[in-house]
Parts: structure tokens; C-alpha cells; sequence
């Protein structure tokens, strides 16, 4: 009987152990409390039978059904992603989306700017160099511009002169300072120029803005309307014709040379042998103008890269001789006309300056 009591009270305890090393172990699980071993005997009259047997395992097992009903009705906390999820899908968007936070924080420098036609929308800038004009034309040819200024249409006067200008520089005169450079010298490339673009709080982007002490307008048309700039007056274009390279002007204006120096020949008037001589050598009197490509170029074979050197009204792209208007007769276009004017000059101060030279 006594082995058997010592057997009894070490079961207990060692069940008493397990049990609150797991209610330690986890404080949600609820401890099962063990009966005392002496009450247990005492209520049980000491004996050891298998009722008694039974009676010690029941505790047991209804703490263990306990367990899973506690676990099982315990409320599940949120896991870290949704907790993340309603965090996020509560807050507040910023009024000034991602994008242009990203701007106005990538620089410390970054200036902030209102909409001139709203000023509660605020804006930041960011800026950058660009070469946008001439990127913008580069596929335009000589031959588009000829026809956009041979075109019946009606347009302001400043896109018609913006189109004279780059017909006259188009680059007609390929050998001229691109594929074999003169002396160093490289035709000029695109010019850069600064860009601003904005990202503002009320979602929107603008491009290229127009800047003015703290405010920008989104356009130029804006900015002149904002300011009272009168337009650019709208006209009906005069189709262009008859184009002209720089030496088709100048065998215009050595026609007209001949004219002179051939006069001048005429003159019964005594100048030294050396100047007559250099006179006479200018003229081509079979076809009445001058020889090749005098004055600047004497005796020697055609070089137009040269002879770029050599005038200070030099172009490498087309000028237009003539347009036609409404009464359909052509006339001679204001830009042909300076330009023969100022190459014409040009010729007659150099050979006055030869004449000078060759009689010393």
C-alpha cells in the first residue's frame, strides 16, 4: 500500500508541473489547477482502486477540452499587412500628388509659384536647359519652307518672317562648313535656352511656362493677353517664288556692276595703267557682267566656301526674289531687295578699295 500512495503522489506532481509550466508559457491558456494529493486521499479513504484511478484522469481531460474551447473563441488579431492596408487606405492623399513632392524635395533650391489665373493653385517649378527650337525644325528642308511661303494661306506676319529666316539659313549650301570644316570652323549647332515646366497642387502640369516675379502663365498668348500685348496682325500671305542662293544674287548685282565699271571705263578721264588694267579685268564683255565671282574672287576657279570668307552678307539657304499678291503681278520681295542692296554696296566699296590699292 505504501508503493503504491508514493506512485500515486508523483503522478500528481509531475502533472501539477506540466501544467503550470504551459499556463507560464502561454497566459491565454488558462491553468489547470491540480487537486491536492492529500484531499485526494482523504476523499478517497487512501485507496487506490480503479474508480479512484479513473477520477484523478477526468480532471485532466476536461482542462485539455477547456483549452481548445478557450483558443478556439479567442479573437484573432489583425495581421501586420491589413493593419498596413486600413492605415493606408484611411489617410489622407496630399493635396500635392507624389510626383511633384518628389520635386520640390529633390532640391533645396526648388521655388515654389502661383497660377497668374488662379491664385490658390500653387505650383513648383522645375527647370532644365533645352535645344527644343531647333529640335523642332530639324526635319524641316529647305524645299518645306519653299512651300509654306508658296503657299494662298493667311497667317500672322511673324510666323511669315520666322519662315523667310530659316529658308534663308536652311543649309542649302551643303559643302559650307559641314562636311569639310574651313579653317577650323564649325557651323554653328542648336542654341540652347532654359525650360521651366510645373507640377502644381491642384494635380496639373504645365510645360514650358512664362515666369513673371512669382506667378507664371501656361503660354505666351496668355502672358500677352495678361498684359495687353497686341497680337502679331493677321495677313494674307503673298505666294513667294523665283528662290535665290547667295550667288544668284550676286550675278544680279554683278549685272549691274558691269553697268558701272564699264562706265567708268568710258570716262575720258587719265587714271594710272595698273587701274585700268584691274578694271578691265573685271569685265566679262561677251555676256556683259563681271568674270566668275569678282570682286571678291579674281582668276580663280568658283569656291563658294571661299567666297563666304570673303562678303559679310554671305547665307547658305534660299531667298525668296518674288511674291504675288492679290492684282497677280510679282514684285521684288523686301528681303531680296535689301540683301542685293547690301551686296551690291559691298562690291563697289571693294573694288574702289582695289582700284586704290593697284594704283599705290
Amino acid at each position: 500500500m505504501n508503493i503504491r500512495k508514493f506512485w500515486r503522489l508523483s503522478c500528481l506532481t509531475v502533472a501539477s508541473f506540466f501544467w503550470a509550466s504551459c499556463s507560464e508559457s502561454n497566459p491565454q491558456f488558462p491553468v489547470a489547477q491540480a487537486a491536492n494529493p492529500d484531499s485526494s486521499a482523504d476523499a478517497n479513504g487512501g485507496g487506490l482502486g480503479d474508480e479512484s484511478s479513473s477520477s484523478a484522469v477526468a480532471p485532466e481531460s476536461s482542462s485539455a477540452a477547456e483549452i481548445e474551447s478557450s483558443s478556439a473563441d479567442a479573437p484573432v488579431p489583425p495581421s501586420s499587412s491589413s493593419t498596413v492596408s486600413e492605415v493606408s487606405s484611411s489617410s489622407e492623399t496630399p493635396s500635392l500628388g507624389s510626383s511633384s513632392s518628389s520635386i520640390a524635395g529633390s532640391s533645396s533650391s526648388a521655388a515654389s509659384y502661383i497660377l497668374a489665373r488662379d491664385p490658390s493653385v500653387t505650383c513648383y517649378a522645375n527647370s532644365y536647359m533645352g535645344t527644343a527650337s531647333c529640335g523642332s525644325t530639324k526635319n524641316v528642308s529647305c524645299e518645306d519652307y519653299k512651300k509654306y511661303l508658296g503657299s494662298d494661306t493667311t497667317l500672322s506676319e511673324k510666323i511669315i518672317s520666322t519662315w523667310e529666316s530659316a529658308l534663308q539659313s536652311c543649309g542649302a549650301v551643303k559643302d559650307i562648313f559641314r562636311e569639310e570644316p574651313l579653317y577650323g570652323i564649325s557651323y554653328g549647332g542648336c542654341p540652347m535656352r532654359m525650360f521651366v515646366d510645373m507640377k502644381c497642387s491642384n494635380d496639373s502640369s504645365y510645360s514650358d511656362v512664362k515666369l513673371d516675379n512669382g506667378k507664371f502663365y501656361t503660354s505666351q498668348e496668355e502672358y500677352n493677353k495678361a498684359h495687353g500685348v497686341v497680337p502679331d496682325p493677321i495677313v494674307k500671305n503673298c505666294p513667294h517664288g523665283d528662290y535665290a542662293l547667295f550667288t544668284d544674287v550676286l550675278e544680279d548685282v554683278q549685272k549691274k556692276l558691269y553697268e558701272v565699271v564699264s562706265g567708268r571705263l568710258m570716262e575720258d578721264i587719265a587714271r594710272p595703267e595698273s587701274v585700268q588694267k584691274y578694271l578691265e579685268s573685271l569685265l566679262d564683255r561677251e555676256n556683259k557682267t563681271l568674270k566668275g565671282r569678282a570682286p571678291y574672287i579674281l582668276g580663280e576657279v568658283d569656291n563658294d566656301a571661299r567666297l563666304s570668307l570673303q562678303s559679310g552678307y554671305w547665307f547658305d539657304g534660299y531667298i525668296a526674289k518674288t511674291k504675288t499678291c492679290e492684282d497677280g503681278t510679282p514684285v521684288i520681295t523686301e528681303r531680296y531687295q535689301e540683301k542685293y542692296d547690301a551686296i551690291l554696296a559691298e562690291c563697289l566699296e571693294l573694288i574702289e578699295k582695289n582700284s586704290k590699292n593697284t594704283g599705290d
